[in-house]
């Protein structure tokens, strides 16, 4: 009878335990960078597994003037990625992204034909060289941005519905993007792959996903960007022209999974950020930063696959604060962000490391 009750105990506990977390398997955890062009990334992957850090989210450039290098670079950085058990995260980025319409003259007309064929084309003519070794396709990034309102502003606390991105510049991005999902699309059915397609959007925007799935724009992954301030919980997040609302939750509508593939806190966008150790706004932004990646960890309801850093080191060239999102100074000066990034993904920290976070209640 103890033995029958023994079981059925642990099967009761076996229950409890899966439904702890939605995701199918545990976080994996990385960051953003830039491509081998820009930095030295044996150096940066040296410092990821250091870090236990396995996903580097980073550019694809398709067009003219990457042309001559962007396979081949990519080439040359999965087979370093590989070493290090690192993988590559692109972003798909085609000739219209700067502008260009008719991607160099080659689709002269430019107009919803001629988009949909240059980001077709471009898609289709690079990924097929890395099907076999590059799983996820994230389509753009932060298009939603680029939806104004009457007034011109981005539609922040806005943009709940489809028909809030019925405008012209959505019309356009509905080419892009539609030509990147076909040809991802088309790949998978010549080939008999499971390469995904990553469609992304930000803060109340989740009316961009369902207007590019209202036409006929396929995704199979979300990606969702996050970045907040000090005391706000994303089980009650601003909704600006809605009440607040459960971010898991909704997310949790789509049933797709789920990757925050870019992360950091928002006291780094405030013009007094002083990016130092010690400083009000730099240990509000730490404490914002480790909030937010523990309601991450511990939510149980979104299947979230992923949590990415934006980004591994600061780009002191760029203007503020784009110049200071880095989880280091440099690749040889880690900030505090780093050490916790470190633990949230399974590596034991250094005594002195330790420390900072102990010391910080983290």
């Amino acid at each position: 009878m103890k033995r029958v009750f023994l079981s059925a105990l642990l099967l009761a506990l076996g229950l409890v335990a899966s439904v702890g977390h939605a995701s199918a398997g545990p976080l994996t955890w990385g960051v953003d960078g830039p491509d081998a062009r820009r930095t030295d990334l044996k150096a940066v992957f040296e410092v990821m597994r250091a870090r236990g850090l396995t996903q580097y989210r980073v550019g694809a450039n398709l067009a003219r003037d990457t042309d001559p290098y962007e396979v081949q670079m990519y080439r040359d950085m999965i087979a370093l990625a590989k070493t290090y058990g690192i993988t590559l995260k692109p972003i798909l980025a085609t000739p219209f992204a700067w502008g260009d319409r008719t991607d160099g003259g080659k689709y002269p007309a430019g107009d919803w034909n001629a988009l949909y064929q240059q980001a077709y084309s471009r898609t289709y003519t690079f990924v097929i060289n890395f099907k076999d070794q590059i799983n996820d396709w994230e389509m753009g990034n932060e298009i939603n941005l680029l939806a104004l309102d009457s007034g011109g502003k981005k539609l922040y606390g806005h943009g709940w519905t489809a028909e809030e991105f019925d405008m012209p510049v959505m019309n356009d991005w509905v080419a892009i993007l539609k030509g990147m999902s076909d040809a991802i699309d088309k790949i998978n059915r010549e080939h008999g792959t499971h390469l995904r397609r990553v469609l992304n959007t930000t803060s109340t925007m989740f009316g961009f996903l369902d207007f590019m799935a209202s036409k006929g724009v396929g995704f199979d992954v979300i990606s969702y960007h996050y970045y907040e301030v000090l005391n706000q919980n994303p089980n009650r997040a601003w909704g600006g022209s809605r009440q607040s609302y459960n971010l898991f939750k909704k997310l949790a509508t789509y049933g797709k999974p789920v990757v925050f593939n870019e992360v950091n806190c928002a006291e780094i966008y405030k013009p007094a950020y002083e990016n130092e150790a010690g400083k009000p706004l730099t240990e509000a932004c730490y404490k914002s930063l480790h909030a937010t990646l523990s309601f991450i960890a511990n939510q149980v309801d979104a299947d979230i696959e992923s949590v990415l850093i934006y980004e591994l080191f600061d780009e002191p060239k760029k203007a503020p604060p784009e110049n200071r999102f880095g989880l280091m100074y440099d690749l040889k000066t880690p900030k505090v962000p780093l050490y916790m990034l470190s633990r949230f993904a399974g590596k034991e920290l250094a005594p002195h490391e330790a420390e900072e976070l102990t010391k910080r209640g983290m």
